[in-house]
């Protein structure tokens, strides 16, 4: 299964718009259970007068596709916050990736 990471940082000073934010989105957007699994969920970080924050998503077989599209547009939300940035990337694991290249993880 593949993984979404979600990067995200935000100046220290909008720490409580994007606590609004965030709680307003688990109301909209509920975890989709056949979508998807939250490996880690808002693991944060302050680096200076920035918060770090990192999500790992696990994305049910075939649902990729589906998976982005819902976390983009969940992240589409915080697009009118000052400063706010966020990096979303995917990961397949070891078994996805050596199959990418014909080959299989040793056992």
């Amino acid at each position: 299964m593949p993984y979404i990471i979600i990067k995200t940082q935000f100046p220290f000073n909008k720490a409580r718009e994007v606590a609004e934010h965030y709680i307003e989105e688990k109301k909209k957007y509920p975890t989709d259970k056949s979508l998807r699994k939250n490996i880690l969920e808002g693991a944060l970080k302050v680096s200076g007068n920035v918060i770090k924050s990192l999500n790992v998503i696990e994305v049910k077989t075939g649902k990729l596709d589906e998976a982005l599209i819902k976390m983009q547009n969940i992240m589409i939300d915080y697009h009118d916050i000052e400063g706010y940035q966020y990096e979303m990337e995917v990961y397949f694991n070891l078994g996805e990736a050596m199959g990418l290249i014909g080959m299989k993880p040793p056992k």
